[in-house]
């Protein structure tokens, strides 16, 4: 099976386990790693969409 098929349906979750993930992501959200994966774990929230409405609704516009 193509592993592109499983990568586009998966693009935009995160897995804290995943050590180049949490990178990514908290570079994205302009956080540090460890702030970003304590977010991620005590909010629950593993959709990067969610998680930017989530961090706009209690931050503002100030948010990436």
């Amino acid at each position: 099976m193509d592993d592109n098929i499983f990568r586009s349906l998966d693009i935009d979750r995160i897995n804290i386990d995943e050590y180049y993930e949490v990178e990514y992501w908290s570079k994205q959200f302009g956080l540090r790693p460890e702030v970003f994966k304590n977010l991620i774990i005590e909010t629950g929230i593993t959709s990067a969409e969610k998680l930017k409405t989530y961090l706009h609704n209690f931050y503002g516009e100030n948010v990436a």
